[in-house]
């Protein structure tokens, strides 16, 4: 009797490794897949990023401006109450020279109350029209992303839920520090329209 007892003992040991050995193996295979999906995707981000460059400096090719906002050709951002959204704003040194971080600054500007947009009392007004601009308004402001001579940031909107329908004109100045000039602006606009039903 005394046999079998640690015969079972050493059977019970034997399997407990056993099943460590496979519970370690398991945790390395999977922290090795995790990081594969991790740098995968990060070399994507990377990829996707020098490709939003290039696009950039193929607008530039195609355009004599030195601000491009990237929107349709009605220059309008249309967002629901209750979602997000970012609009895209791009300048160039007139120059051609690199930009640094401090070079180029952009200034979002509202059109003031003319009775039809959002800025008027009836529609939102003043603050609650302010309030729909998670990126500051009246505030120079750095750009996110720079490659040679163009630079781009990404205006973030946010408009709450229940916000009324209108509409608002929105001026980007962008201005070289160095010179202290003004390089350039250009407008969009920011349409609240009526959310769906999904």
């Amino acid at each position: 009797m005394i046999m079998s007892n640690k015969k079972g003992a050493i059977e019970l040991s034997i399997t407990t490794v056993i099943i460590i050995v496979i519970g370690v193996t398991l945790l390395i295979l999977g922290l090795v897949l995790v990081r594969n999906i991790f740098s995968g995707a990060t070399k994507t981000v990377d990829v996707l990023n020098d490709k939003t460059l290039a696009t950039m400096a193929q607008l530039f090719t195609d355009e004599t401006d030195n601000v491009i906002i990237k929107l349709g050709s009605d220059g309008t951002v249309s967002i629901a109450p209750g979602d997000s959204t970012n609009v895209v704003v791009m300048a160039r040194t007139p120059d051609g020279e690199q930009v640094t971080s401090s070079r180029l600054k952009y200034t979002l500007t509202l059109d003031p109350a003319n009775g039809n947009n959002c800025m008027t009392e009836g529609k939102l007004g003043a603050v609650r029209t302010k309030r729909i601009f998670v990126t500051p308004l009246d505030v120079p402001q750095s750009f996110d992303k720079a490659s040679g001579s163009i630079a781009g940031a990404s205006v973030e909107l946010s408009v709450i839920k229940g916000t009324p329908i209108c509409s608002q004109k929105v001026k980007v100045v962008v201005t070289d520090t160095t010179s202290n000039t003004e390089i350039g602006y250009n407008t969009f606009i920011v349409k609240i329209v009526q959310s769906g039903w999904f």
